[in-house]
């Protein structure tokens, strides 16, 4: 069973939610943490008063493969600038029971306009159960507060023209993960376009090998930002 997980929510909210998954113990929750906000400057994240992540740059995930483990319980994150102890979030979290857990720190520590989204954790629920047959689990996350509020993302074979397709995952809006799709194995093209047109604003070839999963996450492209997206691609499974 999947859950459909985004959104800048509470992290005790989305944490009372998840997917039971194989692998971690049952007295653990598993969890990484990316930085895809471009005016945070890098970060460090504290759980229970204790530095768990330290320096983590625009575009990076830690760890850079695997999770964390903490405690199933409850417990509070903080997300600071690197080497200081001012708080950009701080929150009570929930950990649940065999789960595993994304935590996307995302939008603006200073918006630019009025409406853009401020700085919060995005939290995103991994799927850790492989794919039937040759097929791989892959999912899109909208996490670039500088793109358009709502985009169409297209996951085809390699060299296929859309033009004239309807989106694989129509009107992904800004903090929103899209369902795990299961697309065969082999070259998978993302391709990520305004809800207006099939133009493409990033275009993007993967390689992916029958039973792996991963988290595809569409960021703005580093500091300052600008209407330059980027890619960051997670491991969640093999």
């Amino acid at each position: 069973m999947m859950f459909r997980c985004w959104g800048v929510f509470t992290l005790a909210f989305a944490l009372s939610v998840g997917l039971l998954m194989s692998g971690c113990g049952t007295d653990h929750t598993q969890y990484r943490v990316v930085l895809a906000s471009n005016d945070s400057g890098n970060i460090d994240a504290a759980v229970d008063g204790k530095t768990v992540v330290t320096n983590l740059a625009f575009g990076e995930a830690s760890p850079g493969s695997g999770y964390l483990t903490v405690a199933t319980g409850h417990h509070t994150i903080e997300i600071r600038p690197t080497g200081t102890t001012t708080d950009l979030v701080n929150s009570s979290v929930s950990a649940g029971q065999g789960r595993a857990y994304t935590f996307i720190v995302s939008g603006f520590v200073t918006p630019p306009n009025e409406g853009d989204p401020g700085i919060a954790v995005i939290v995103l629920t991994d799927d850790h159960s492989a794919a039937a047959g040759n097929s791989v689990k892959l999912r899109v996350a909208h996490v670039a507060p500088d793109l358009s509020t709502s985009l169409n993302v297209y996951i085809v074979p390699t060299g296929t023209d859309i033009t004239g397709l309807s989106p694989t995952i129509p009107s992904l809006t800004y903090g929103q993960a899209s369902l795990y799709r299961t697309p065969a194995a082999g070259s998978v093209e993302v391709i990520v376009t305004e809800t207006t047109d099939q133009v493409p604003i990033i275009d993007q070839t993967f390689d992916l090998s029958a039973g792996q999963n991963r988290t595809v996450l569409l960021l703005d492209n580093g500091a300052g930002g600008g209407n330059l997206p980027s890619f960051v691609t997670l491991a969640d499974l093999n």
